[in-house]
């Protein structure tokens, strides 16, 4: 049993093309083969796979990040606008002054508790963790 140093890794539909893997057959019906080599092999496939990952979550997590600070700054601009109208408004009201202050006071802190949840909800959505899950659901032999 040799173990092999190389992993490539392949697109999907490249493979099953290649290997003629078509849905509601198994290519190996009933066969019995020794796993021993591709459990040897498995720790380099993990590992190549892992660093194609990480590469991967690299440029994807740098192109997120640009659009998360474009989303940030339109959300802090929005924001903006949302207490400019506010004040605008009690500029205008008849209300007493000590009640608009009141007023507006607890609608300035419901905008900034909106945004700062959406904020929260934007960072969590386009952030992604730096280590990839790696899970092997099949193995393929030569035959």
């Amino acid at each position: 049993m040799r173990c092999q140093e190389k992993w490539e890794l392949e697109d999907f539909q490249d493979f099953a093309t290649r290997v003629k893997l078509r849905a509601g057959q198994l290519p190996n019906n009933g066969l019995t083969i020794d796993t021993s080599s591709l459990q040897q092999n498995l720790p380099s496939a993990v590992t190549a796979m892992r660093r194609f990952m990480v590469a991967r979550q690299k440029t994807f997590a740098a192109d997120m990040d640009e659009r998360l600070k474009t989303t940030l700054a339109d959300l802090a601009r929005l924001q903006g606008r949302q207490e400019e109208q506010l004040e605008q408004r009690f500029e205008k009201s008849q209300l007493a002054e000590n009640l608009k202050r009141g007023q507006r006071e607890q609608r300035t802190q419901h905008i900034r508790k909106v945004f700062d949840e959406y904020r929260d909800w934007v960072r969590d959505t386009m952030t992604t963790e730096p280590e990839p899950f790696i899970q092997v659901l099949a193995a393929v032999t030569k035959g």
